[in-house]
């Protein structure tokens, strides 16, 4: 048995980790207001996508992976040996990557392929990738490293800071806030992940009261495992999301708090001013530049 790992862009899972592991990633690609469209983290990386989304006056449009990029993958790893690839992809809450990852999957011979659902997005997607990798190197088989990845993702939670509703409202990617729109004046919003679907969490006055909310919510629910990881996600604001990352980790020194950002689909969603604090059951580890995955 010889076990492969994948996913999306949606991830972000620095890019020397996924050479080192021979990660292959499928993009998500952004359509712009002048009909221009580009694949994420190919050819189109978030700080010029900050730039365009400042400009914009529509909000752009994403897509999930095309099935045939899912296709040429499955066929690659078969053709370097592979009997397994375990594919890790974005909430199907939010998109269809893990859907037109299952249709691929029915589409190859010759290789066992298992998509898994990550029900969140960003690095706590990508943790179970690294999670995977880690128990792949630990000689585990196929099954015990998928019940393990499921029990994890039930685990893992996020929280969201916007600015405001208007980009998830308008791209659909956000459940059950009717209620809170129109009237959020001086107020910010706190999202969270239920069952792979973004939600409402709370209302509060500033976004610096909206980040604190965050960070304690985020250190209770770490609080509440035996291992654990906090990863700061940090998006346009650079300046902000690095304060709070370098607070947790003066605050709370002997958790593993390790540092994100959200890439171009994701932002498109949340907009400027996104940030978001998300938490998983495992001590995942992001290897520096020159360390291999253990």
């Amino acid at each position: 048995m010889k076990i492969a790992v994948m996913t999306d862009s949606t991830s972000y899972i620095p890019q020397h980790v996924l050479e080192k592991n021979n990660i292959r990633v499928v993009p998500l690609s952004i359509t712009l207001e002048n009909g221009e469209n580009y694949k994420e983290n190919i050819s189109i990386f978030a700080d010029e996508f900050y730039d365009i989304l400042e400009k914009s006056a529509t909000i752009p449009t994403t897509s999930q992976p095309a099935i045939g990029e899912m296709i040429n993958a499955y066929e690659a790893y078969k053709n370097e040996g592979y009997t397994d690839v375990i594919t890790v992809h974005l909430s199907s809450g939010i998109s269809g990557a893990y859907q037109t990852a299952l249709q691929a999957a029915d589409m190859v011979e010759g290789i066992n392929v298992h998509p898994v659902d990550s029900k969140i997005a960003c690095l706590p997607e990508g943790a179970l990738v690294i999670r995977a990798l880690d128990l792949i190197a630990q000689g585990l088989d196929v099954q015990e490293i998928l019940a393990d990845l499921i029990e994890m993702r039930d685990h893992t939670g996020a929280f969201l800071v916007v600015d405001d509703l208007k980009n998830l409202h308008k791209s659909g990617r956000i459940t059950g806030a009717q209620a809170w729109i129109g009237n959020l004046l001086k107020m910010k919003p706190v999202l969270t992940f239920e069952d792979g679907l973004i939600v409402p969490y709370e209302k509060v006055r500033t976004k610096k009261k909206a980040l604190k909310l965050i960070e304690q919510k985020a250190i209770e629910l770490a609080d509440q495992f035996e291992a654990a990881t906090v990863m700061v996600i940090g998006g346009d604001n650079k300046e902000e999301s690095h304060h709070v990352y370098e607070d947790l980790l003066e605050r709370f020194p002997e958790k593993n708090i390790i540092f994100s950002e959200f890439g171009p689909v994701i932002s498109s969603h949340l907009g400027l001013g996104g940030f978001g604090i998300g938490v998983t059951n495992r001590d995942i580890r992001l290897p520096e530049a020159d360390e291999e995955v253990e």
